[in-house]
């Protein structure tokens, strides 16, 4: 992608975020599937010691954004976290199925999404 363009987006993105939050629209949960390569991560590894093998390795944020232009930022640098700039390989939305985050407020889903998928045997990294 040529400078210009991503540019551009970077301004779209931000004028979106900027109304949303005048909205006070609520925010979304994300979740990255990542190349199992991650698992070489010493980091990575050490922040995952229930990892089942053959389980998936994700990524799990909250944003104001789609969660496709969200997943878009990151593979393009923008905002992003190195794991899923790195390793990201596409959405997996089907992944919060069975996902109850009701009860819990806005800025304890994304940690609580990210244990309940470490309970399950995956590998997840969480800001």
């Amino acid at each position: 992608m040529k400078d210009e363009e991503r540019d551009k987006k970077i301004f779209e993105w931000q004028q979106k975020a900027r109304l949303a939050a005048k909205k006070r629209k609520g925010r979304n949960l994300y979740i990255i599937t990542l190349d199992p390569e991650v698992l070489w991560d010493k980091r990575f590894r050490q922040e995952n010691p229930g990892y089942i093998e053959g389980m998936p390795c994700v990524y799990v944020g909250m944003t104001i954004h789609n969660p496709g232009d969200r997943f878009e930022q990151h593979m393009l640098g923008y905002r992003s976290n190195k794991y899923a700039r790195r390793y990201g390989v596409e959405l997996a939305l089907d992944l919060l199925e069975g996902f109850d985050a009701a009860g819990l407020s806005e800025d304890k889903q994304e940690a609580a999404l990210a244990e309940w998928l470490r309970d399950q045997g995956m590998a997840v990294w969480q800001n």
